[in-house]
């Protein structure tokens, strides 16, 4: 199973954060992940950085470790400065994105609050909001053709197209996933966590992508525990056919359990 982490920019601030995706680079996790928000107080924080800014300095920190979005809310911003932004990161990176996208909350939350501040748009349901998710997919689809419009050519161009993954919590959307993504990332103590793999599962094998390797992940928040491939979730989880974990801090990273992880896990250094 594949370790990925993922840390916040709500509990550490940016020279921090280049500490901690170095350190994940040279402790062997295999991408560094960055979440979509505008206030620090939604991830129990005081401050937040912009992911794509974020992950561009990530970018020029490091040299191997994937470095990805988990997950871009597409309500966040118009779906073609999404692409571009995205598209920016790639060739920044050289090719080391990994694109999480999610179809985002419902209104009247309190992780709609930053949207009512800031006068963006949500969708006032479900359907209305996975619509605005495919929307999304197939703008990127028409921005990232290679035969794309000749209006288009001067536009930022991802070379290789990056992976794309959806962030799963509902039947639709694993399904959405399967039928025309990369894959999809869900909680890992999500109470239907069985359900929504068999279902993305099958919608693969049903779907024009059935030969295509899917990633199936899940997040947990960190736990120094999970380094043993024999720990009960571990266990489980792979039974389930996951095949990557992404490892969450929520708080300011530790670099002592970092590396004590990585050392258990095998992970070995780059």
């Amino acid at each position: 199973m594949i370790v990925d982490i993922q840390f916040s920019p709500a509990a550490e601030p940016w020279e921090s954060l280049r500490s901690g995706v170095q350190l994940a680079e040279a402790c062997g996790f295999d991408t560094a992940f960055v979440f979509d928000h505008f206030a620090g107080k939604l991830l129990r924080g005081h401050t937040m950085l912009e992911c794509f800014a974020l992950l561009g300095a990530m970018a020029g920190s490091t040299s191997e470790i994937g470095i990805g979005t988990l997950v871009v809310n597409v309500a966040n911003r118009n779906p073609g400065v999404m692409a571009m932004g995205a598209a920016s990161v790639q060739a920044i990176s050289r090719g080391r994105l990994v694109l999480g996208l999610g179809a985002g909350a419902a209104p009247n939350t309190s992780w709609s609050a930053e949207h009512r501040e800031l006068g963006l748009h949500i969708e006032p349901t479900m359907a209305l909001r996975h619509a605005r998710l495919g929307a999304a997919l197939d703008e990127i689809d028409r921005l990232w053709h290679p035969g794309r419009s000749a209006a288009l050519a001067s536009f930022p161009t991802v070379t290789p197209r990056p992976p794309v993954i959806l962030g799963v919590n509902s039947v639709p959307l694993a399904r959405m996933a399967a039928e025309r993504t990369d894959g999809f990332n869900v909680r890992s103590s999500h109470e239907r966590l069985d359900d929504l793999v068999t279902v993305a599962r099958e919608a693969r094998s049903a779907s024009d992508r059935a030969a295509d390797p899917m990633t199936v992940s899940v997040w947990a928040e960190w736990d120094e525990a999970l380094a043993d491939p024999d720990h009960p979730s571990r266990r489980r989880w792979s039974d389930l056919g996951v095949n990557r974990v992404v490892l969450v801090w929520l708080r300011p990273h530790d670099p002592a359990s970092m590396t004590r992880f990585a050392e258990a896990a095998g992970l070995g250094q780059r």
